[in-house]
């Protein structure tokens, strides 16, 4: 024992020794000096332009048997006409979804994927694109392929639909989030809510867009004087340039001229807006005002004062509104400059709603601070060197490079515009950032937008100035009826009182004050059909409980006034408030409750003559209720019992539908008729058959089935 506790002495005495030494020889990491980066070998693109106006640039690369293709068009979302914003889009996605004349997008699909190859377009804010990607022993057979697409696209009408399907459902989403609503919105503060640069799709655009409109802006812009194309990869130049110039010979060149980029003018002003977001605690901050361009001498300077404001970990408004007063979960900014258009100058956090303005004050304080005094050497030091050490990942790959080239000549850059920004940004002075902090950033004059709750802030937003509140309501297309007669609204309260009386009388409807509805549902989805059963309690006016049991389990969703929930295996959560409201709509529209309160319920009425539904003949009333809402009611001409109810709500995409729910079954429950049977339609597809088992007409009601436990 004695032995072995000398040992350890000793052990212990070394190694504090060893220590103490390491300790001794340490330096303060601000004292630690680095050598010059070294030099980076860029390999030499050849550019190449070939007879029909395609630009041409090739970079070898023989380390994997692979080859790459990247094209690039003059064409972009901000060549959308009026009233069709989103053709761009569409159209993009189209091309290569719906295949060519000679070959759909499903066999393109199959004969992709047998060669471990893709082919994929689209079309962006100012350009669009092509890509492929193929093993070298496959180049003809993709190439053939992407060719096929640019040239010869077929627009589908059934994958036109898809995609406009897939937009309305981001429109109908896109206020889910309080920060998805703040970096929407704010670029209209800068550019203008018109402005090519901020505009987005709504539902009348969608519904505008037609397959004649995708093949005329293919035709306007699928050149290939307004093509380029970058490849990399296993081949010979000399081959690659002769394979592509014969792939693309039947392309002919047009002519085409590329339009000037729309001009932004923008006057320096201050506003305060605010966007009224209520079931949140939180509050998304964003103000600033316009950048600038990339090709501006003072770019460099500005990269790196963008950097020390907010631009990392170590920036000032990180380091102060976030970690030293605690004012933020997320703080930043960026002063950004685009090629093309200028970029736009903003800070950022994400604040508890009851420190909203001490943290826009913050955020101004920093700036403002940012155009008085210098910077320090260490500010200066880490921005460089955050630039600077993250400089070599520009070249990690061949197609980075490549495609670089490529997109600095689409924008008229210089080929070396990188390796000079590198030397520029080196040559950065302290006096450099104060300089372009006084000259570019406007503290007196930014343009504020507050998302959130203003019932929880600290202090009034109109402390800062005027607030303008900003609605982001989504339009909804409404249909076109006739100017409604005294004639139009006596036949509807008629037609309608005889409906009533037809399935039980005013009384009897009356009695209902709940229900209890269980079914047998077969639900059709993008991924296939599915069976599953429903239980429904509703009490009128406001609540609503159904429990879905589906084949991945037991779906529950709640609406208990005006809030909803859906509780699934995953846990609940408060469900986005379009769902919120259609759920609402559709209780509304419960024709065994609506006719027990029609002379209680606000509503128009108006009636719109006889019309075919499947086989009956049908008087057709249209009832819009007092929020707004409104239904077609379908009336059987002979027996007044309802056929079938029309309207505009939310399809299983989560997207606007028009959609008809189709009655039949009819069977007395306490004394009056009940569909059984229904069918939902959904832009002109079945999307649900429901089968009611048991209907029961005021069942015992637990006030706690419709709270769920936030």
């Amino acid at each position: 024992m004695k032995i072995q506790k000398t040992v350890l002495f000793l052990l212990v005495g070394v190694s504090g020794l060893l220590f103490a030494g390491t300790s001794a020889a340490q330096k303060y990491y601000k004292d630690i000096t680095y050598p010059r980066l070294n030099d980076i070998q860029i390999p030499d693109v050849e550019r190449i332009e070939l007879s029909d106006g395609i630009i041409l640039f090739l970079l070898e690369d023989h380390e994997l048997p692979l080859i790459n293709l990247s094209a690039r068009f003059g064409v972009g979302s901000i060549d959308d006409p009026v009233g069709k914003i989103g053709l761009a889009s569409i159209t993009g996605e189209v091309m290569r979804t719906g295949g060519s004349l000679t070959m759909s997008g499903e066999e393109m699909d199959e004969a992709l994927e047998s060669i471990a190859g893709s082919v994929e377009t689209g079309i962006g804010l100012t350009s669009g694109s092509a890509s492929m990607s193929v093993l070298k022993e496959h180049l003809d057979q993709g190439l053939s392929i992407l060719v096929d697409v640019l040239t010869h696209p077929a627009f589908p009408q059934d994958k036109i639909d898809l995609a406009k399907v897939q937009l309305r459902s981001v429109i109908a989403r896109r206020n889910d989030q309080a920060s998805s609503i703040a970096s929407r919105e704010f670029p209209k503060l800068i550019y203008g809510a018109d402005s090519p640069y901020a505009r987005h799709s709504e539902y009348a655009d969608v519904d505008a867009i037609t397959r004649e409109d995708l093949i005329d802006f293919h035709q306007e812009f699928f050149h290939p004087d307004n093509c380029m194309i970058s490849v990399w990869g296993d081949f010979d130049a000399g081959e690659m340039k002769e394979t592509i110039e014969r792939a693309f010979a039947n392309w002919k060149k047009s002519g085409f001229e590329r339009k000037p980029l729309p001009v932004v003018n923008y006057e320096f002003d201050s506003s305060v807006n605010l966007i009224k977001k209520e079931d949140i605690n939180q509050t998304i901050i964003r103000l600033g005002h316009i950048g600038g361009l990339m090709d501006n001498p003072d770019y460099f300077a500005l990269e790196v004062m963008s950097d020390i404001l907010g631009g990392a970990f170590t920036s000032r408004i990180f380091k102060n509104i976030r970690s030293r007063m605690g004012l933020a979960y997320s703080a930043g900014g960026r002063y950004g400059s685009n090629f093309a258009y200028p970029g736009t100058f903003f800070v950022y956090s994400q604040t508890k709603a009851d420190s909203t303005v001490k943290a826009l004050e913050a955020l101004i304080a920093e700036i403002d601070k940012m155009t008085k005094e210098l910077v320090t050497d260490e500010e200066l030091a880490q921005a460089k060197d955050q630039y600077l050490n993250s400089y070599v990942f520009n070249f990690d790959t061949k197609g980075e490079i490549v495609n670089r080239m490529m997109m600095y000549e689409y924008y008229g850059y210089p080929k070396d515009f990188l390796q000079k920004t590198k030397e520029n940004v080196e040559k950065v002075t302290k006096e450099d950032v104060l300089r372009v902090a006084k000259k570019y950033l406007h503290p007196d004059r930014l343009r504020i937008l507050a998302v959130g709750n203003p019932e929880l802030f600290d202090r009034p937003l109109s402390e800062l100035g005027e607030v303008n509140e900003i609605d982001i309501t989504i339009p909804v297309v409404e249909e076109e009826l006739p100017e409604a007669t005294d004639d139009d609204v006596a036949k509807g309260k008629e037609f309608l009182s005889k409906s009533v009386e037809a399935c039980g009388g005013l009384k009897a409807f009356q009695v209902i004050q709940s229900a209890q509805i269980k079914s047998e549902l077969n639900i059709v989805t993008p991924q296939g059909a599915l069976s599953a059963k429903s239980t429904a309690t509703i009490v009128p006016p406001d609540r609503e409980r159904v429990v879905m049991n589906l084949p991945m389990g037991e779906i529950l969703q709640i609406l208990n006034g005006d809030k909803a929930w859906l509780v699934t295996p995953n846990g609940s959560m408060p469900a986005p408030e379009q769902t919120m409201k259609e759920m609402q709509a559709d209780l509304r529209r419960n024709l065994t409750f609506f006719f027990g309160r029609i002379d209680q319920t606000d509503f128009e009425i108006q009636y719109l003559g006889e019309e075919k539904a499947g086989e009956e003949s049908c008087e057709v009333l249209h009832i819009r209720l007092n929020d707004g809402s409104s239904f077609k009611l379908y009336l059987n001409a002979e027996t007044m019992i309802p056929a079938k109810i029309q309207y505009r709500g939310m399809s299983i995409m989560g997207a606007p539908a028009d959609c008809e729910e189709i009655y039949s079954d009819y069977r007395d429950v306490s004394d009056v008729k009940i569909p059984f049977h229904m069918i939902l339609n959904q832009d002109g597809k079945e999307t649900l058959v429901s089968k009611v088992q048991s209907y029961v007409i005021n069942p015992e009601v637990d006030d706690s089935q419709f709270v769920v436990e936030e």
